[in-house]
């Protein structure tokens, strides 16, 4: 397991009260409503002040009071995650999902912790989304091997190729294969088939990739790194070695864990000529310190200095640990997510 830092998607939005009512309603048919393009109908005992719905990207975003069926007319097709919100007991209790088709029909059941989805009609796109929410889940659950899980990915975003769905799957995909250059550009690829709109989404990962497959070196000497004594250090690398710079964090199991294998199997370093040097994004320098000064482990490690200028940043690392191996011009020689993929690639040479 990785752990990532991501951008959830969450809305707070101030709710203007309406006509308080007090809702018990039952699902709806669609043979007996006079439908707009989404329709929500809400079973609660609660008091419901008013409710939002909205976009994503809130290109269209509307504040409504309560009805028995809450009826939304947009003006762009529907194709895209929504928000639901409502206000109650002021409170705002909401949810997502991804819609399209026209007339369509969502019945919801709201209590004091949640606004749950019963169901949703004429949506082929929510439809999709919990199936292959479904399947993705099954895969991890199962312990499948990573083949199977890219190939699946792979396939799911080829299916929902012309909805916005799309983008969040490369984000499940990237999440995975971030520092695999060719996978990376083998979905970008497929990406660029979509239309202008689709490609801007608001939540597109087209910006990230094309980072990825930009960056091909690290400079140094455009960060500020910080040595164990919080001054300023500089790196120079020595054109005999190759280096592997490992990016992690102390609140990071997942890249703590790798280091205590890194100490087990440190000889790989001397035995191959590399040096390691390990690049933290944390911010406390007493935190990192105390952690270091805990373990002493053998290998050269510094911190970033500047928040607003991180070579993580540059290098579009978003999922931890990462690791890099570099020669003395700083060239990246590849990438990977684990000590054990960098051990797997070593052992193969």
């Amino acid at each position: 397991m990785r752990l990532q830092f991501s951008i959830s998607i969450v809305c707070i939005l101030l709710f203007v009260a309406c006509g308080k009512q007090t809702t018990k309603n039952t699902a709806h048919s669609k043979e007996h409503l006079d439908l707009s393009d989404i329709n929500l109908v809400i079973q609660s005992d609660a008091t419901i002040d008013s409710i939002w719905v909205a976009d994503i990207g809130q290109e269209e975003s509307f504040f409504l009071p309560y009805k028995d069926t809450i009826k939304v007319d947009v003006q762009r097709a529907i194709n895209d995650l929504y928000n639901v919100y409502v206000h109650t007991n002021g409170k705002r209790i909401g949810t997502q999902l991804w819609l399209d088709g026209k007339n369509v029909l969502i019945d919801l059941t709201l209590n004091e912790q949640q606004l749950t989805i019963d169901k949703v009609d004429s949506s082929a796109l929510y439809n999709g989304s919990k199936d292959y929410e479904a399947a993705y889940k099954e895969l991890l659950t199962s312990k499948a091997d990573s083949t199977t899980i890219d190939k699946f990915l792979i396939s799911e975003i080829r299916t929902h190729i012309d909805t916005p769905l799309s983008h969040a799957i490369v984000g499940n995909f990237l999440a995975r294969n971030q520092n695999d250059r060719d996978k990376v550009d083998h979905v970008y690829r497929i990406m660029r088939m979509q239309t202008d709109s689709l490609k801007d989404h608001f939540i597109t990962n087209n910006k990230l990739m094309v980072s990825l497959l930009d960056v091909e070196a690290v400079k140094f000497d455009q960060y500020d790194l910080g040595d164990i004594h919080n001054q300023k250090t500089t790196i120079t690398l020595d054109p005999s070695k190759l280096y592997l710079l490992d990016f992690w964090f102390v609140k990071c199991p997942p890249c703590l864990a790798d280091h205590k294998r890194i100490a087990k199997n440190y000889t790989i370093f001397e035995e191959n000529n590399i040096a390691l040097i390990g690049v933290s994004r944390d911010d406390k320098y007493t935190l990192w310190k105390n952690y270091l000064d805990k373990h002493d482990y053998p290998w050269v490690n510094v911190r970033e200095q500047k928040p607003e200028k991180r070579l993580t940043y540059d290098l579009s690392i978003w999922a931890y640990p990462t690791y890099a191996l570099i020669d003395h011009k700083g060239s990246i020689q590849a990438r990977f997510s684990s000590f054990a993929q960098f051990e797997n690639y070593i052992n193969k040479k």
